[in-house]
Parts: C-alpha cells; structure tokens; sequence
C-alpha cells in the first residue's frame, strides 16, 4: 500500500469517526428530556391545576440547576393565564414569567424559560417538571386557556 492508499483511508476513516460522534450526539438527548404536543388543548380552571405534561431528568449525585423551557401557540382566550412548574409533584411555582396575556382573539406564539436551583427541591436521582397554571384575574375561575401545540424540555445546565 502507498502513501497516497493510507492517507485516502485514513480520511475515510476520519470521516466516519466523525459522522459517527455526531450520530451519537444528536441521540443523547434522553427522549423524557422532550415533550412535544401538536394536539389541541383546552385547559379550564382556577390557578393552578397540573396540565399533565411532564418532562424528567436524572440529576447526579450533587443537583445542578437545570433550564425548562415552554413554546406553545396559544390563544382565544379573553383573560390572561398563569404557567408555571410543579417539581417533583410539589405546588405550582413560578421561577420566572407566569403571565400570558392573550387578545379575545388570534393565536399568539409564547415561550418560557425558568431556571430551578438545587434549593427549589431538586435531589440526586430524577427530578420531574410538570406543567400547571390556569385562569387568573376578575374571570379566574371560568377561564378557558387554549393550547394549539406546545414543546416542554428540560436539561441541566453548564
């Protein structure tokens, strides 16, 4: 084999080594980490009840803070609405931007980043995120909140 053999199979293999390290990459994103729903939603209610949407991930043995994020279409509502995160089954908090004001009408795109710290009750093992909110103001308790499609992720931060 001559030199200009060996160097064209070590670019191969290069090559390959490198498509096979994004492959992997791109698959390590645990899929409990993301949820996404295209479905049509209406939530209804006084704040703040649990949505039903949950995202998890395993914290190790000492918790970083981890980011959730929300993206979801919503709209056709005449009230705003609160969303906020129920950690590990606890109460509805907010860590961040809760409100959603919403026109009578039209569809509006929101997303909402929260950040949650060890000291928000986070523990080594897995932690969960579920979404919650609901009606607020002078219409709070007959408040309709419509869901188009919406993206929950979680990940631990750097």
């Amino acid at each position: 084999m001559n030199k200009t053999q060996l160097a064209f199979r070590q670019l191969c293999l290069s090559v390959a080594f490198l498509i096979a390290g994004a492959v992997t990459t791109a698959l390590a994103v645990p899929p409990g980490q993301v949820l996404r729903n295209a479905d049509y939603q209406t939530f209804s209610g006084p704040c703040c009840f649990s949505f039903n949407e949950t995202v998890s991930v395993a914290e190790p043995a000492k918790p970083a803070p981890v980011v959730v994020t929300w993206s979801a279409t919503t709209g056709a509502t005449f009230e705003d609405e609160f969303v906020g995160l129920m950690v590990n089954g606890g109460p509805c908090q907010f860590y961040g931007s809760a409100a959603i004001p919403e026109p009578a009408t039209g569809w509006n795109t929101h997303t909402s980043l929260w950040i949650v710290y060890p000291t928000d009750g986070l523990h080594a093992g897995t932690n969960t995120f579920t979404l919650c909110g609901g009606g607020a103001g002078q219409f709070g308790n007959q408040a309709v909140f419509h869901v188009m499609a919406n993206t929950l992720t979680v990940r631990i931060s750097n």
